[in-house]
């Protein structure tokens, strides 16, 4: 038969309501019922065309009415405004055979979002001559006019110790040839600095980086890697004295919803290496994957890291029956660690709980499934399945033998527990949770959250290591102060609860979100929640004002990448760059130091190293 073919239309009702019509042509004889993927809720009481029969998380399934071939689907009080916010991965699903499931892609012939076109594109950077530069700009930077110094592709390097990692770490930015040797034009030497500070001084003669030890030289190496990047063996003398303003500079990953490839990750890694980020925060876990092997529960990455029709997590996201995902195996966790920690980057796995839950209850429901629960609730992501239960001894077992994996395999002092958007209506109607607040006088449901984020608090303390969160860790009011919160629903979150005491990594969406759209044009991807922030407000944003008395409990930035909509590599490069660049600015540098017109300057020729890398980033508009 003909492949089927799908046409989507969507129309503005009463200002609030967003309907979408789907007409479908070239279907099948036989019944049938349709298949997608969409991130808005349906009204299956409005349904007009067909019947509602499954709907979770982004995966609908609808069964038309006889003779059906227009369905219109209501989403009630929701915005629809970019392409990325279409239906998708269409397939129908016939009824089964004795060769088993028949599945029918459908194609999309057309999509009509229904809004005018986008208005002509303003400048998006200041009209200002282009000039080589550092990204994040130095504290000081001071060039030396008509001298030249020409770095050989096999220069000599002296230094204290063993200078193997570093000058692998530099050759891999460079595709230079570095060695420790005698004779050298590189030389690094010991100096009374901060722990990440380093001069930096290119002299006719030669290369000198002064530093307290590796995490300086190493910050040295990586702007001299910059400079020959940008001006190749004639290097302009200069002389650089940095520090960062933050010890912390966090790059986040999702990888829960979209499995990025270890190739995939390493690149990431080498880039974040060339602006100076020193954290990467891994996100293992989510509603729609599980990607870490745990060995006690192979179940986990067994059923809960793959997705499709007639799985235990069924399509999500971009949708289709194909079976979808995959997961890292310990060898390839510890392969990654190692490479970041050749990079100077330590890795901080994330293992979302209690919500964000859906693919590991699914995995393993003997063991975290309470039957007798019948609490309604539906997630900001449209589950109604997915926060384990803090009543229950498997939620325990689980917890406890999944935080003994992560903290042998990842040698971070630093594990987040997630602890994020807990859905209301949770746990109100489980006579485990009920039992549980009666025997520790708990009033107030949001407390069994605390109660379980301070086990895993006090489980992981007694490992030697300190438990990450996101602000909504501090509901319930149960964890200690030694809990280091992602403030990530506004900067004020993070200075109230650096002002509570807590230590504070500053994420706010509105600035720091890499998977939000760059503007409000319908063909620009990504969210748009929290707003559109372009490459000029994020550069400008100051997480920690400098009369802000708490600013010690300040203790850096973390820049986010959620992958809802990232699943290729292309769709990661463009979301990821050149925004990344201001996030690194803002991470390192003193807002005295930055300057919007000069970064404009300098970014040209970040963007060349980055042709050179094969990144296909995000161009700005001129």
């Amino acid at each position: 038969m003909s492949t089927p073919l799908i046409t989507i239309a969507v129309e503005r009702r009463d200002d609030e309501d967003i309907w979408i019509l789907l007409t479908l042509d070239r279907l099948p004889n036989e019944p049938w019922q349709l298949h997608f993927c969409l991130g808005r809720q349906v009204d299956a009481s409005s349904l007009q065309g067909g019947e509602l029969i499954h709907q979770s998380g982004t995966y609908k399934v609808i069964a038309p009415h006889s003779g059906s071939r227009q369905l219109a689907l209501c989403c009630r009080k929701t915005a629809f405004k970019h392409l990325t916010d279409m239906p998708q991965g269409f397939f129908l699903s016939l009824p089964e055979s004795q060769d088993g499931p028949q599945i029918i892609p459908v194609t999309v012939a057309s999509q009509e979002l229904g809004l005018e076109s986008p208005a002509a594109t303003q400048p998006e950077l200041a009209e200002v001559d282009s000039e080589h530069g550092i990204v994040p700009q130095p504290r000081r930077l001071v060039r030396v006019e008509g001298s030249y110094f020409r770095l050989a592709e096999r220069a000599h390097v002296k230094g204290p110790g063993n200078l193997t990692t570093l000058l692998g770490h530099f050759n891999e930015l460079t595709s230079l040839a570095l060695e420790q040797d005698h004779d050298a034009e590189i030389t690094l030497l010991h100096a009374s600095l901060a722990d990440e500070a380093y001069r930096l001084h290119i002299t006719p003669q030669g290369v000198e980086i002064a530093a307290a030890g590796p995490a300086g030289w190493r910050h040295g190496l990586v702007s001299l890697a910059q400079w020959y990047l940008q001006h190749g063996e004639s290097l302009p003398c200069i002389e650089i004295e940095d520090e960062p303003r933050f010890n912390l500079r966090v790059i986040h990953l999702d990888c829960g919803r979209h499995f990025q490839s270890m190739a995939s990750l390493k690149r990431l890694l080498k880039q974040m290496s060339l602006y100076k980020f020193n954290r990467f925060h891994w996100h293992l876990t989510d509603d729609e994957g599980w990607r870490l092997e745990i060995k006690a529960f192979p179940a986990l990455t067994e059923v809960g890291a793959w997705r499709g029709h007639g799985l235990a997590v069924g399509p999500q996201l971009s949708g289709g029956a194909a079976r979808y995902g995959g997961f890292y195996s310990q060898a390839e966790a510890r392969d990654l660690v190692q490479y970041a920690a050749n990079l100077g980057i330590e890795v901080i796995p994330e293992i979302d709980i209690p919500g964000h839950c859906h693919a590991a209850i699914k995995a393993l429901p003997d063991l975290l499934v309470e039957p007798s629960d019948h609490s309604r609730y539906l997630s900001v992501q449209f589950f109604d399945d997915n926060v384990l239960n803090p009543a229950l001894p498997g939620t325990y077992q689980f917890l406890n033998q999944v935080m003994d994996e992560v903290c042998e395999l990842f040698p971070s002092t630093l594990v987040h527990m997630g602890g994020d958007e807990v859905p209301h209506g949770v746990w109100t109607d489980s006579p485990a949770c009920q039992a549980l607040m009666q025997q520790q006088g708990y009033r107030d449901i949001r407390e069994l959250q605390g109660h379980l984020l301070r086990h895993c608090q006090d489980y992981l303390a007694a490992k030697g290591r300190q438990m990450v969160g996101w602000e909504e860790v501090l509901q319930g009011d149960k964890v200690g102060k030694e809990a280091i919160i992602c403030a990530w629903t506004s900067f004020q979150a993070g200075l109230d609860a650096a002002s509570q005491g807590y230590p504070v990594l500053m994420a706010a969406a509105q600035y720091l979100y890499l998977d939000l759209a760059c503007n409000d044009n319908i063909d620009e991807p990504g969210l748009y929640w929290a707003g559109t922030p372009n490459l000029e407000q994020v550069y400008s944003c100051d997480p920690a004002p400098a009369d802000f008395h708490a600013n010690d409990n300040i203790l850096g930035v973390l820049s986010p990448l959620w992958s809802e909509l990232v699943h290729t590599r292309d769709r990661l490069d463009y979301m990821l760059f050149p925004r990344m660049l201001a996030t690194a600015e803002v991470a390192w540098s003193l807002p005295s130091d930055k300057d919007w017109a000069h970064f404009c300057a300098r970014l040209p020729g970040q963007l060349a190293i980055l042709d050179q890398q094969q990144v296909r980033y995000r161009t700005p508009q001129r």
